[in-house]
Parts: C-alpha cells; sequence; structure tokens
C-alpha cells in the first residue's frame, strides 16, 4: 500500500521507522535537505514541491495512494492537504494538528486527528497527577477516558456508583486487586481501586474534581471521637483542653471525657475535687461536644472500653513525665496498651496548641499513611506539613537522596490536592534526630503506628523521634 506524507519533520521520521515493509512510501516537503535526511532512514521516494499543489500531489501518486497523511508544521498546509486528498477520494486522511484551537477545521473535514500538544499535555498532566494512571480521547477528540487511583481522601472513595451518577460520564470498569469488577449500581468504590471513567471531554474538570479531588476525613475514618481520660486538675488543664484544640481542628464530631465515677471514689476531698472537674469540663470554654463516661475502675481499661464500644477516632493520653528519660519503657508500654484499639492515639506533652504539622516522608503504606493523616489534619486545621525526609549520611555508602527527594514530592502533589502547602525539608542526617528537632512545642508530629508489640530495648524509630521531641506526637495505625 502507498501511503504519501506531507511533511519531513520530526513526526513524519518518527513514522516511517515504524511502518512496516509493507508500505510504499512517498515523502512530499519544499525542502532538499529535510528530504535528503528522511530518505537515509529508509528506502522511501521523495518529491520536492509544496504538498497544497494539485500537481505536486499528483506527482506523488495521490490518485493510487490509500493514506495521506499531512504532517507539516503549518495548519493550513495540513488543512489543505487534507482538502485535496479528500476530493482525491483517498481512502484515509491523517491530519497532525499543530493548533489545538483549529480542532473543529479539521473535524469539519471527517478526517483522522492527531493533536499533538493534547497528547503532550495529557502525559505531562498523567506525570504530575499523582492519581491519574492513564488518558486517551477517542470519538474525534469529543470524549476521553481516563483511568484514576482512587485514595483514602478521594470524595467518591466509599460511594456507590448511584450515589455519584452522572449524564455526562460512567465508570466503565474498576480494577480491584488485580481483577477486573465490572460496576453496576450498588458497586461501591473503594481505596486502591483503579477506575476507569469515560465521559464528554467537555466535562474534563468536573470528573478529575470528583475522582481525584481530596475531602479531609481524618479521623472520620477511624471513628467520630476523640476520647481522653482525667484523673485530676492537671488533665484538665493540660491533657483535655490538647484533646479538645484536636476536635476543634480536625473532623471529629466530639470529646469524650473517661473520668472516675466520684461515687466509686473513697476520699470525700477526691471525690469532690473529681466532681468540680467534671462540672468545668461540661461549661463552654473546651468549645467543643462534650460526653462523660463516669468508670469506677482503671481509667485506661475505661478508655479502652469506650472504644471498643463507641464511635472513637482517636485516643489521647499524656506522655508520661518519665518517658523523657526513659523513652524505652514509657511510651511503648503506653502504646502496647492503646494500639489495639486500632485508631490513632495521640500522645500529649499537654501543650496549648499546634499550628504545624511534622510527617516524615517516606514512600511505605506506613508512610503513605502517615502522610495522608497528616495533610488531611493540616486542611481542616488551616495549617502547612513539613515534610521530613533524612537521607543516608554519604560516609554509609549508599546515596537514597533522590528517594527522599521524590518521596517530599509526592506529599506535596498529594497535599495540593487539598490546598495544602508542603514545607520540603530534605537532609542527610540521623532520622530520629532530624524528627526530634523538627518535633517543637509548636508543632504535632504525626507518624504510622508500629507493628506489634513494642520492646523497651529496641523501640523503633517513631517512638525514639516522640520521646527525643519536645512536642505532641500522633501514631497513626497503617491502612486507616
Amino acid at each position: 500500500m502507498r501511503v504519501i506524507i506531507v511533511g519531513a519533520g520530526a513526526s513524519a521520521r518518527d513514522l516511517i521507522r515504524r511502518l512496516g515493509d509493507n508500505w510504499a512510501v512517498t515523502v512530499v516537503d519544499p525542502d532538499e535537505d529535510r528530504l535528503a535526511t528522511i530518505s537515509k532512514i529508509r528506502d522511501i521516494e521523495t518529491v520536492l514541491g509544496d504538498g497544497t499543489s494539485a500537481l505536486i500531489l499528483g506527482k506523488a501518486g495521490i490518485d493510487g495512494a490509500a493514506v495521506v497523511v499531512a504532517a507539516s508544521g503549518d495548519d493550513d498546509v495540513n488543512l489543505e492537504v487534507a482538502r485535496l486528498a479528500r476530493a482525491a477520494d483517498v481512502e484515509q486522511v491523517v491530519g497532525l494538528v499543530r493548533l489545538p484551537g483549529r480542532l473543529d477545521e479539521y473535524r469539519e473535514l471527517g478526517i483522522d486527528i492527531i493533536a499533538p500538544a493534547l497528547l503532550a499535555a495529557r502525559a505531562m498532566e498523567v506525570a504530575m497527577e499523582p492519581r491519574q494512571v492513564t488518558s486517551t480521547t477517542f470519538a474525534d477528540g469529543r470524549a476521553e477516558a481516563i483511568e484514576f487511583e482512587i485514595t483514602p481522601d478521594s470524595p467518591v472513595e466509599g460511594k456507590a456508583l448511584k450515589e455519584i451518577h452522572s449524564e455526562q460520564w460512567v465508570v466503565a470498569a474498576i480494577l480491584r486487586d488485580g481483577n477486573l469488577v465490572v460496576p453496576h449500581g450498588i458497586t461501591r468504590i473503594l481505596t486502591g481501586d483503579r477506575v476507569t471513567v469515560v465521559g464528554s471531554a467537555t466535562d474534563f474538570a468536573q470528573v478529575v474534581r470528583t475522582f481525584a479531588g481530596g475531602v479531609s476525613r481524618f479521623p472520620l475514618n477511624f471513628g467520630s471521637h476523640v476520647v481522653v481520660a482525667m484523673s485530676d486538675a492537671h488533665d484538665r488543664q493540660s491533657v483535655v483542653a490538647e484533646a479538645a484544640f484536636f476536635v476543634r481542628n480536625t473532623n471529629a464530631v466530639g470529646l469524650t471525657i473517661v473520668h472516675r465515677d466520684p461515687e466509686s471514689i473513697k476520699s470525700i476531698v477526691s471525690a469532690e475535687e473529681m466532681t468540680r472537674l467534671i462540672a468545668t469540663a461540661t461549661n463552654e470554654e473546651l468549645d467543643v461536644e462534650i460526653a462523660l463516661r463516669p468508670v469506677a475502675g482503671n481509667l485506661a481499661d475505661g478508655v479502652m472500653a469506650v472504644a471498643a464500644e463507641e464511635s472513637v477516632g482517636t485516643i489521647v493520653a499524656p506522655m508520661a513525665a518519665r518517658s523523657m528519660t526513659r523513652p524505652y519503657s514509657a511510651i511503648p508500654a503506653l502504646l502496647n496498651k492503646l494500639a489495639p484499639a486500632g485508631v490513632p492515639v495521640l500522645l500529649t506533652r499537654g501543650g496549648p496548641a499546634f499550628n504545624e504539622i511534622v510527617a516524615p516522608a517516606r514512600r511505605t503504606i506506613s508512610g503513605d499513611t502517615a502522610g495522608r493523616a497528616a495533610i488531611d489534619i493540616a486542611r481542616r486545621a488551616g495549617m502547612k506539613v513539613v515534610g521530613v525526609a533524612v537521607a543516608n549520611p554519604l560516609f554509609m555508602g549508599s546515596d537514597d537522596l533522590k528517594q527522599m527527594r521524590d518521596a517530599t514530592a509526592w506529599l506535596r502533589r498529594e497535599a495540593s490536592v487539598q490546598d495544602v502547602d508542603v514545607e520540603r525539608h530534605v537532609v542527610r542526617g540521623n532520622l530520629i534526630k532530624v524528627l526530634a528537632e523538627a518535633n517543637t512545642t509548636d508543632s504535632l508530629l504525626v507518624v504510622a503506628m508500629p507493628q506489634g508489640r513494642l520492646s523497651r530495648i529496641r523501640p523503633g524509630t517513631a517512638v525514639w523521634a516522640a520521646s527525643r521531641g519536645s512536642g505532641s506526637v500522633l501514631f497513626v495505625p497503617s491502612g486507616g
């Protein structure tokens, strides 16, 4: 079969490299040097001249051509070549669109259209947007198919298709755990799904907002309330106050205070003190919805009982004073007690507030979990995230600096979906020391909950950093 290609530029050169031997190729171009260059690629015929001339196209053999490709660098030339090929009743005409604004002129000719600028923009968009896997157009560019990776903060996460119905687009397929799911109205979209959406290209922006947008949910993916124990006046002024601040600056809907039942306290003075504390905890000073849960026994057991029976999104506990000097025993013991609840644990040093969120940037399941939680909290609280990535010192023999930069870049892209600013902090050194220095009294360090039972001898990086910093630390279970 014969193909006539008008234009001997880069696109034409790459095309003839890819065409099979069954194609007889003729290239038309007014530049003799360009024709000489393209002739070196393979055995082709060349015609020197203006491709918009019917005479030149006739010389190139348009009457016997199966395909004419208008691939010059000028839309006026390409459109005229396409018109002449249509008039000559060529079986297939392909036009290379240089300016996307002239797409409609090509469409009016009823030819196959390639728009390199749009293809390049689509490829760059997929590279820049972490939640878009791939994208392609069809139906002469009027329709688009986009594949999204669903993240925990996606607006459609957990929703059934019938809840997100649109006349402009449909969910055509879902890839879940390597298996193809043909979706129906009751199919729910889950985190980790790769969802292919097909719809009108004019509705592209709305589709992206719907599937790739970001919604702050933390801690609602675990539960709706924050629970804290109050044993004395110091707890009321520090731990409970910070728990209330945490409620106000996340999506939690209320604060549950676990306290000793005054009737179970033998000392009259202690009973009266607890009664007074309960009264002060219910006033408007905390500015949150409060529920009181009296217990007769151990407060920590009471907190765990509430977490097991009610919708709890975070447990708040004081970081024991001895953790400052004995981090290997105090914090591991506390987490071993509270982690089985399966919800985030906020270990507080009793500061009144924090104004920035610190998160280690690492592309692991636990790193992503902590990063997403930090972004969610920062979005709701109107704060920035400090993404900390620590590369190994050069003397250790492994240079992972690029990997660390990529991790903070990912964190910043994810945060941008929710309009959260990320301050990248990439350094070489000791991860524990750097995180501890970043965790000041004005910050909240967000880390992943360590897996399994913690040892006092080897408590792990997160616990070491928590013990050495001066601010509060939020431990988030992976996968939440």
